[in-house]
């Protein structure tokens, strides 16, 4: 039978209300600001494109190693490029903050998703996520600040564990709290080759959400969800007929 639930968190239960580049953008310059105001002598131009430089970068290697690169190392990697090697902890910390502070604005809940997780919950499932993502603390705030931490334990990122989706040891990490077997446990994501190649290759079941216009082209990719939902609020009728399914073997 099926008794537990991961949800991934961007484009499942919440989404950007914004131009992703306008925001990354004002960012990053936003971050080079308080940079500079702190002491650092940088070209700020300069500084903002070898950041977001960095950043593709370490996209790039963490899809391919399955190894997250956390947003602190490259801020350290771009700093140490313009000869500041040995900056503190907490102004790395608070240089971040700036550069995500508009779009932690910009992330909003989906209408139907608190009320999903509700529903789910009196269904008596367990509810827990798994985010990549470069940065933990922002995905904390943001489970805090958007009403999913009462739902969600555990709410796991990437980079508060090292390991992305689709590697399964992030997904055995939550199937270890929750004393579940693969089988018993449902992947609900909107991306193929995270969210459902990480439930295949863990043993769990997936749920494709797709919220968006466009339908991701999973048969290109060899990656079959169990279902495919346009909607959260189909979710617990979805979740209902895998479990039966499960049931009658």
């Amino acid at each position: 039978m099926i008794s537990g639930i991961i949800f991934d968190l961007g484009n499942t239960l919440m989404y950007l209300n914004g131009d992703w580049q306008e925001i990354e953008a004002r960012g990053v310059a936003e971050m080079s600001d308080f940079l500079v105001k702190q002491g650092l002598t940088l070209d700020q131009a300069r500084f903002s494109e070898a950041f977001l430089a960095h950043r593709q970068k370490g996209f790039a290697r963490a899809s391919e190693t399955r190894v997250e690169v956390l947003a602190t190392d490259t801020l350290r990697a771009t700093l140490s490029a313009f000869g500041y090697s040995n900056v503190d902890d907490v102004l790395i910390r608070e240089a971040l903050r700036h550069y995500f502070r508009l779009e932690e604005q910009s992330y909003v809940a989906f209408p139907d998703a608190l009320d999903v997780l509700r529903q789910l919950d009196s269904m008596g499932y367990r509810l827990g996520m798994i985010s990549n993502a470069t940065d933990d603390p922002l995905i904390q705030r943001l489970v805090d600040r958007l009403g999913f931490r009462p739902w969600l334990k555990p709410a796991l990122s990437s980079a508060g564990v090292g390991i992305r989706k689709p590697d399964p040891r992030i997904f055995q990490i939550v199937l270890d709290e929750w004393r579940l077997l693969p089988t018993q446990v449902v992947m609900v994501g909107d991306t193929p080759e995270a969210d459902i190649l990480g439930a295949q290759l863990a043993g769990l079941h997936s749920v494709l959400v797709n919220m968006h216009q466009s339908s991701p082209n999973t048969a290109a990719l060899n990656i079959q969800a169990d279902a495919q939902i346009d909607s959260l609020s189909l979710l617990p009728r979805v979740i209902s007929a895998l479990d039966l399914a499960v049931k009658s073997g």
